[in-house]
């Protein structure tokens, strides 16, 4: 099984709250550094998300604040493939607000509905019907 992790580098509980709004993901578990061994933890932030597990369209996706140090470039986009028109531009519209669409919604020969955004955190997502 091949599960994306994303980084945050503090922002991963907003991250959560957005990603359950703008998509109904689930949480299936949340952990902080500030409940690590101290050994373990090093000089990260005690508020610091080190690790989440959430359930987005049945798709595993962890998360974490990782490190203060950010990550840079565009290494990867998660693709979300929805059953209708309607649902697709939903997840779209919330994914775009306060973010940027990259390439916007429209018929392409492979779907019925198929765009590009980059959500307020930097995340690229391709969004497309299943057909």
């Amino acid at each position: 099984m091949l599960i994306p992790t994303i980084s945050f580098q503090g922002r991963c509980d907003e991250a959560i709250t957005f990603y359950k709004e703008a998509l109904g993901a689930q949480v299936k578990d949340v952990a902080y550094y500030k409940d690590a061994p101290k050994e373990f933890v090093m000089d990260v932030p005690p508020n610091f998300v080190m690790h989440s597990e959430v359930l987005v369209f049945g798709a595993v996706i962890t998360m974490t604040d990782g490190a203060t140090t950010p990550i840079t470039g565009d290494y990867f986009s998660l693709m979300l493939m929805l059953d209708t028109a309607e649902s697709v531009t939903a997840a779209f519209n919330k994914l775009a607000d306060g973010g940027a669409v990259i390439t916007p919604l429209a018929q392409q020969f492979w779907a019925t509905l198929c765009g590009d955004v980059q959500d307020r955190f930097g995340i690229h997502w391709h969004i497309c019907t299943q057909e």
